[in-house]
């Protein structure tokens, strides 16, 4: 294997990593109550910022905070994580943390394309929490000013809609406790679903293969899953004949479930073309694993990933791993400060 695609390799791993720690990467919950009108919202007959995502989508996120927060090893994973995170930029420009009071979270992007002509800028983001749309509205025209454009508020169906007028995508859209983020065609999309617009049937064998994906990840606070289309990796890589020649180019979907309560359990499945596929991609992480020591990666992460179970069944590998606190402490502080933490030689 190749210094570059052993590169591409751990550059993946490592943005699946980030985008886990960004999603709680929010102070733990304030005790503070939400404001009667946003108390009146979370009681009421609302949909899983989940289940708002339109049907077919290439890739899925859904988080719930909330119920991180509660688990017995929540509260440590949150204290670490708000320790090293400090106040947030929305704080100080907002006056108030939003993080604090966010719920549920789910992500998407419609595409599998990663080099998408069409809409490229199309993704979207739908939260619930114990706040206001005229809080969100302050916050959003806030900072946008902050960072010198020129808000316009809009209104659309029950959502009051901020925008920048100097930017080309991207737009906020919120009413009590619900905040719609995203940009491109896919926002109206998803101001449609919310609104409670049956959306078009179609991308239904995605929607399946979703829901596939997350019943055999099972429970857990944040889950993803993701549809990486033909072609997927060459267009990572950047050259379509040695992406080819790359085990990683026989993986069709990945599905990943993080889960705690008093333990923390990863859990990550690749389903490639064939059993054939899956049994090369198992020989890669092998060769990953015996390579890790003669990479400039933290030790903590290091022993992290050889303890990484991997067990194959037909085309599908299954990757799991479990950590309790003491265990789970020096990864959380490799991942949040990388700077306070030196590899070994």
């Amino acid at each position: 294997m190749t210094t570059t695609e052993r590169n591409i390799h751990l550059a993946l791993l490592g943005a699946s990593l980030a985008l886990a720690v960004w999603v709680f990467a929010a102070p733990p919950p304030a005790d503070e109550p939400a404001t009667p009108r946003a108390a009146h919202a979370l009681t009421s007959d609302q949909r899983s910022p989940l289940a708002l995502i339109p049907p077919g989508s290439a890739f899925v996120l859904s988080a719930d905070a909330r119920a991180l927060a509660r688990a017995p090893l929540g509260g440590f994973i949150l204290e670490r994580i708000a320790r090293s995170a400090g106040p947030s930029q929305l704080a100080k420009v907002c006056g108030f943390e939003p993080l604090t009071r966010l719920e549920q979270l789910a992500l998407a992007v419609p595409s599998a394309d990663l080099a998408a002509q069409e809409h490229p800028e199309d993704f979207g983001i739908v939260a619930s929490g114990r706040f206001t749309a005229a809080e969100i509205t302050r916050c959003a025209k806030a900072a946008i000013a902050a960072r010198g454009g020129d808000a316009i508020q809009t209104k659309l169906g029950s959502f009051e809609s901020v925008r920048d007028r100097r930017a080309s995508s991207g737009e906020i859209a919120s009413k009590d406790g619900l905040v719609v983020v995203s940009g491109g065609s896919y926002f109206r999309e998803l101001l449609d679903s919310a609104e409670g617009h049956a959306a078009p049937r179609q991308n239904e064998a995605n929607a399946a293969l979703h829901a596939e994906l997350r019943a055999a990840l099972g429970s857990g606070q944040l889950l993803v899953t993701w549809l990486l289309g033909e072609g997927w990796f060459a267009r990572v890589a950047g050259d379509e004949s040695n992406a080819r020649l790359s085990p990683l180019s026989a993986l069709k979907t990945l599905a990943a479930r993080v889960a705690v309560a008093d333990r923390a359990e990863l859990r990550v499945l690749l389903d490639c073309a064939d059993s054939e596929g899956a049994s090369r991609v198992a020989s890669l992480l092998g060769e990953l694993r015996s390579s890790l020591r003669a990479l400039p990666l933290d030790p903590a992460l290091a022993t992290l990933a050889t303890r990484v179970s991997v067990v194959q069944t037909g085309p599908r590998l299954t990757l799991t791993l479990e950590l309790n606190q003491a265990e789970l402490a020096p990864v959380l502080d490799a991942l949040l400060d990388p700077s306070a933490t030196k590899s070994e030689p």
